[in-house]
């Protein structure tokens, strides 16, 4: 199927139809299953036919309904799909990424998701919000930060990860890309494949008392945060940065 956006009309009933189902969760014992009927699932295939109420893109590929094992392979997939176009005729376009939340909405929108927010299916305008969009998010990490962002869309297509989420927290993100090599270098299990527990949030509840995580994912931010007074971390390599860590990254270095 070619690739296609909401009208802006479309995209209104987009929203509406997904407040109903919101609303039908929260009647349910905010139960997804029970409250996303089947009179909804079939408004939401009849939004997705309306051809009326969504347009071409020019782009060429063309896309399929198919399940992936992660969220870092479905943004690979929609960043091969979306290379005809440039990072910035697309990045904000609400109207392109809703009518892609609706065609995939069957892998995005799932019993075993763990939250229904409007943002994980509505791109938002604000900053923190817009990046957990869950079919933006993952084109973007990949567009942006490539093989690195294995360690931020690990899980399922339809649920976010703690690495992601106190990833996108900080702005640094944005505009230190270097930041996303660093992150997967010291936390993601190249043997096994996979991200290294324990180390994503800052803070745990240990004995009733919040406990600091030496080494994670905050602490790096602090660190890069402090260093970027000192050197200039713009232009080093990342090796060098790692290598200038404190002792409660040593176990996280690969030697």
């Amino acid at each position: 199927m070619k690739i296609r956006r909401f009208t802006d009309n479309g995209r209104q009933k987009f929203v509406l139809l997904y407040n109903q189902i919101k609303a039908s969760i929260i009647n349910n014992n905010k139960s997804i299953e029970k409250g996303f009927t089947k009179n909804l699932k079939a408004q939401v295939k009849n939004l997705l036919n309306d051809k009326n109420l969504s347009e071409e893109t020019g782009i060429t590929e063309e896309i399929e309904f198919k399940n992936f094992n992660n969220s870092f392979e479905f943004g690979e997939y929609l960043n091969n799909k979306l290379k005809e176009k440039s990072f910035s005729s697309i990045a904000y376009d609400g109207n392109l990424w809703d009518w892609l939340s609706l065609y995939y909405f069957d892998i995005v929108f799932h019993p075993k998701a763990r939250g229904y927010s409007e943002h994980r299916y509505i791109l938002s305008e604000d900053w923190f919000t817009r990046n957990r969009h869950l079919v933006r998010t993952p084109w973007y990490i990949v567009n942006v930060y490539g093989k690195n962002g294995k360690l931020f869309l690990a899980k399922e297509t339809y649920t976010g990860t703690d690495y992601l989420e106190q990833f996108i927290s900080h702005r640094i993100s944005e505009n230190y890309t270097k930041f996303a090599e660093i992150a997967f270098n010291l936390y993601f299990d190249k043997k096994n494949n996979e991200p290294k527990p324990g180390f994503s949030k800052k803070f745990v509840k240990r004995n009733k008392q919040k406990t600091l995580i030496k080494g994670c994912l905050g602490r790096l931010v602090d660190k890069l945060n402090q260093y970027n007074e000192i050197y200039d971390i713009w232009e080093m390599k990342v090796a060098d940065i790692i290598q200038l860590l404190p002792k409660e990254f040593d176990e996280l270095k690969e030697h």
